[in-house]
Parts: structure tokens; C-alpha cells; sequence
């Protein structure tokens, strides 16, 4: 397995994963239980892209500060810390949800909160893994990244689902499952090993602007036309092809099975992650990366558009499998391509710009979504952006020296810069 995997060689790393697995699985059921316990409570899409909405936007709002405070602080500490905040919040949302007193405010709020824990815990937790392992084993580490990430679907929404086919109030319980699974991950980010190379003075450590050393950062990310291609087109991809979490519980309705169809659609996408990835962490050629690219991106259009026009629960299920196995591969080249062009010094804010695209965009596309299917119905909303984003990869393709150039040697060329 060490072989095969040749980051988790690193005794540190392998605790930074277990963490990564733990708080991810948190993530991802309290993203299945709050939706389906506001579609339950309300009938309504728009209340669940709303909810899903607060539970994302952190991630786009306090990501800038975040960034900056994981480049300045002990990157380790930060994460503890964000992590018992997310014990705390799923705890008071599962004694509420349990104690049947639950509303909807209640819920957009601990979603808000419990999306700022793991806006803490993300981006502290990226910039970490280029000091935990050898450079010769980053793709391996960022790809069990994504593993871990994706693949925790798997964990989080099929212990969750089971738990809200059980029980009556199951999705109080779920919520509980949350806040067992941070305490978890804080418990083994403590034991990390980790020393940081802090750059900044204790001065500018003490100065709380966060707008001056984003704004570097976001230049830096301009001024390298390798950085400006890649997450221009990850919010693209992240915008058309991964914000359908809001659709689902109604999508999960119309198609049959209600929630254990909703289940097991997630559980579907998070085990489409999980296989793909492992994959990817086996790969050490940068050759192959371009392919991965090539093919994830297509992908991910055709795997939601089947969601989309899914007239049965396994239709959806084949959907939702399709849409895993190729959104993680591309998130995953996508995030080792910047790892390898960033400077340490502004790691933690370069990671912070990659979560807040992917989460921001997701967020108010999710948000968006939600309102429109009151009006228009669920399928539409997924079959027309998956169309859109494999026409705008395809015309970005032919029109892009830099990324014909990656997807054929899945490198950069020297030009790129």
C-alpha cells in the first residue's frame, strides 16, 4: 500500500489524512442531513439552496482571512481550533433537530457557523501537505487529498442515510454523527508533528489587514498565467458542474425512493470519487495528467446531465457515480497543478483563492438554482449548465495555446509563465 501510495510514507501525512477523512465526512453529512431536513420541513428547493448556500459561503467569505492567518500562524493550531468549533455547532443543531425545535433560521445560522469551521480547518490543512512530504510524492499527497475529500462522501452520507432510514428523527442523529466526526479530526490533527517556517515578522503577525496580502496573492495569481488559467476555468467547472446539491432531495422525489434515493445518490457520487482518485494518487507521471484533465472535464458534463434526465432512482444513482468519478480527478489535477507553481510563502493564500472559487461559486450557483426550481423544476437546472460547461471547455481548449499544451503533456510550457 505504501508503494502504491507513496505519500502516506510520511508518518505526519498519514495524520493529516485521517483528518482530512474525518472532518470531510462531517461535511458531507451535515450537508445530507440539513437538506433533507429542510425539504422536509418546507417542501421547497429554494429553502434547501438557501441552507446549502450558508453552508458554503464561508468558505468564499472568510476564506481571504483564513488564507492570510495560515501563512502568519501555526497552521496546525488553527485547524484544531476551527475543528472543535464544528463539534460544538452540529452538537446544538442535533440537540435541536432532536428536541423537535428546530426551524428554518436555525438552521441557515449553525449551517453559516458550521461552514466557518471548516473555511478554518481547509486552508491551514492544504498549505500544510508540502511540508509533510517530499516533493517527489506532492501529486500522490494532493490526490489522497482529494480521496479523502471525495471519497468521504462515501462514509459521511452512507452512515447518515442509514441513520435517517432508522430512525424517526434520524437527521438530528446525523447531526450528531457530525460533531463526532470533527471531534475525531481535531484529535488526530494534535497529534501532527508540525513545524512551520513562519516569513512575516511579529509585527506585520500582529497587522489584521487581511485586504493588502490577498491582494498580492490575488496579483501573483494574475500576473501567472498558469495560475489564471487553471482556476478560471475551476470556477467555470465548479459553477456548471458541482452545484446540483440543492437539486437533489427534489430531483431524489420526483424519481422515487425520497430520501433513501437521495442517499444513495450521494453515497453514489462519493464512491465515483473514491475509486478515481485512488487512481490518480497511484500516478507519478505528469504525462498522464493531461488525459485525466481531458476526460474528467467531459465527464463531469455528461454526469450531471444524466441526473438531469433521470426518469428513475438508478438512473439518477448511474448519474450521480458518473459526476464523482470524474469532478474529483479534475479538482484534484487542478489542485496540484497550483501546488507546484506556488511559492510557500503564499501557499496559504493561494489555497484559499482555489477554495473560495470552487466554494463561492458553488455556493450562489446552488443558491441560485434552489430559487429557479421552484419555477422551472429540478432537471432542467442540471442537464442545461452540464450542456454549457462542455461547450465552454471545448471552445477554451481550442482557443488556448496553454491549455492545449497541458492537456496533451499534462505539464505547462515554458511560456506559460
Amino acid at each position: 500500500m505504501l508503494a502504491t501510495f507513496p505519500a502516506l510514507q510520511s508518518t505526519e501525512f498519514r495524520k493529516l489524512f485521517y483528518s482530512y477523512v474525518l472532518s470531510s465526512a462531517s461535511q458531507w453529512a451535515l450537508l445530507l442531513g440539513r437538506g433533507w431536513l429542510i425539504f422536509d420541513l418546507t417542501g421547497t428547493t429554494s429553502a434547501v439552496g438557501l441552507v446549502t448556500f450558508a453552508g458554503m459561503a464561508p468558505l468564499l467569505f472568510f476564506g481571504p482571512i483564513f488564507g492570510t492567518l495560515a501563512d502568519r500562524l501555526d497552521r496546525r493550531k488553527m485547524a484544531v481550533i476551527a475543528a472543535f468549533a464544528g463539534v460544538i455547532t452540529s452538537t446544538i443543531l442535533g440537540i435541536l433537530t432532536l428536541s423537535g425545535v428546530v426551524e428554518l433560521w436555525h438552521v441557515v445560522i449553525l449551517a453559516i457557523l458550521q461552514g466557518t469551521a471548516m473555511a478554518g480547518i481547509t486552508p491551514p490543512s492544504e498549505a500544510m501537505i508540502p511540508n509533510l512530504v517530499p516533493k517527489k510524492h506532492l501529486l500522490s499527497a494532493v490526490s489522497i487529498r482529494g480521496t479523502a475529500r471525495h471519497g468521504s462522501k462515501v462514509i459521511g452520507p452512507f452512515i447518515g442515510g442509514i441513520i435517517m432510514s432508522i430512525f424517526t428523527n434520524g437527521t438530528g442523529w446525523v447531526f450528531i454523527l457530525g460533531a463526532i466526526f470533527f471531534l475525531l479530526a481535531a484529535m488526530q490533527l494534535l497529534r501532527i508533528n508540525y513545524t512551520q517556517d513562519i516569513q512575516e515578522n511579529s509585527a506585520t503577525q500582529q497587522n489584521l489587514n487581511f485586504i493588502k496580502p490577498m491582494y498580492a496573492a490575488a496579483n501573483y495569481a494574475y500576473q501567472d498565467k498558469r495560475l489564471f488559467l487553471i482556476l478560471s476555468l475551476l470556477g467555470i467547472h465548479c459553477a456548471f458542474t458541482m452545484a446540483f446539491d440543492s437539486l437533489l432531495p427534489g430531483i431524489a422525489q420526483s424519481v422515487g425512493g425520497g430520501k433513501e434515493t437521495y442517499s444513495a445518490i450521494t453515497v453514489a457520487v462519493g464512491i465515483g470519487a473514491l475509486i478515481t482518485t485512488l487512481y490518480v494518487s497511484t500516478i507519478s507521471k505528469e504525462s498522464l495528467r493531461g488525459p485525466i484533465l481531458l476526460i474528467s472535464g467531459i465527464g463531469s458534463g455528461i454526469g450531471i446531465i444524466i441526473i438531469g434526465l433521470a426518469t428513475s432512482p438508478l438512473m439518477a444513482i448511474i448519474g450521480g457515480f458518473i459526476s464523482g468519478a470524474t469532478q474529483a480527478p479534475y479538482m484534484t489535477v487542478s489542485a496540484t497543478l497550483i501546488q507546484q507553481v506556488v511559492p510557500d510563502e503564499l501557499r496559504g493564500r493561494l489555497m484559499a483563492f482555489y477554495i473560495m472559487i470552487a466554494a463561492g461559486f458553488m455556493a450562489f450557483m446552488n443558491l441560485g438554482f434552489g430559487l429557479l426550481a421552484d419555477i422551472t423544476g429540478e432537471r432542467m437546472l442540471c442537464a442545461i449548465p452540464g450542456i454549457a460547461w462542455m461547450l465552454i471547455f471545448f471552445v477554451i481548449a481550442i482557443m488556448s495555446i496553454r491549455l492545449r499544451f497541458l492537456l496533451q503533456n499534462g505539464t505547462f510550457s515554458q511560456t506559460s509563465k
